[in-house]
C-alpha cells in the first residue's frame, strides 16, 4: 500500500512537473526565458489539455479514441463505450495495442473522477510517446455515468 502511495505521488509530481513546464514554455518565463519563443509556444500548444464534460461528449462523437486508465477489473465493470483499457501500470505493455492508434488522432484520457490522478499520468506519457492530440477528460467515469452518456462493460 505505502508502495503503491509512493508511486502515485510521484506520478503525480510527474504530471505537475510536465503542466509547470508547459505552463513556463508557453508563457516564456523562468527557465524558458531566452529560448526561442515561437517554437515554445508551438510546443506547449501540443501538451494535453483538460476538456469538459460537454467536449469530452462532442470529441466522443467526433470519433475520438477514449482510453480508460483505470484497472482492468474496473473497466470490464463498465466503461464509455468504445474505449480501450490501458491501465496506467501496464502503459508499458500495452504499446503495440497504442501503435494502432494514429499520432496525430484526438485521444481523450480518463479515469474514474477527480479524486484518480491516473488520466494526467498516462496523458503525460502519450504526449512523450509522440501524441500530439492528447485530451484530459479529468472528471471522467464518475460525470460521464451520472450524466447517462454511452457506456459498455466486458462482463
Amino acid at each position: 500500500m505505502l508502495r503503491q502511495a509512493i508511486r502515485e505521488s510521484l506520478l503525480v509530481l510527474f504530471a505537475a512537473s510536465v503542466l509547470g513546464f508547459s505552463y513556463t514554455a508557453f508563457s516564456e518565463k523562468g527557465f524558458f526565458q531566452q529560448k526561442k519563443p515561437t517554437r515554445l509556444r508551438q510546443l506547449a500548444a501540443l501538451a494535453p489539455s483538460m476538456v469538459s464534460l460537454q467536449e469530452a461528449k462532442a470529441l466522443f462523437d467526433s470519433g475520438a479514441v477514449f482510453l480508460d486508465a483505470r484497472h482492468a477489473f474496473e473497466f470490464k465493470q463498465g466503461h464509455i463505450r468504445g474505449a480501450i483499457n490501458i491501465p496506467l501500470n501496464d502503459f508499458d505493455k500495452k504499446k503495440e495495442e497504442l501503435r494502432k492508434i494514429a499520432s496525430e488522432k484526438v485521444i481523450v484520457t480518463y479515469c474514474d473522477g477527480v479524486d484518480c490522478n491516473s488520466s494526467i499520468a498516462l496523458a503525460a506519457k502519450l504526449h512523450e510517446a509522440g501524441y500530439t492530440n492528447v485530451k484530459i477528460f479529468f472528471s471522467g467515469w464518475q460525470d460521464w455515468t451520472a450524466n447517462n452518456l454511452p457506456t459498455e462493460s466486458s462482463q
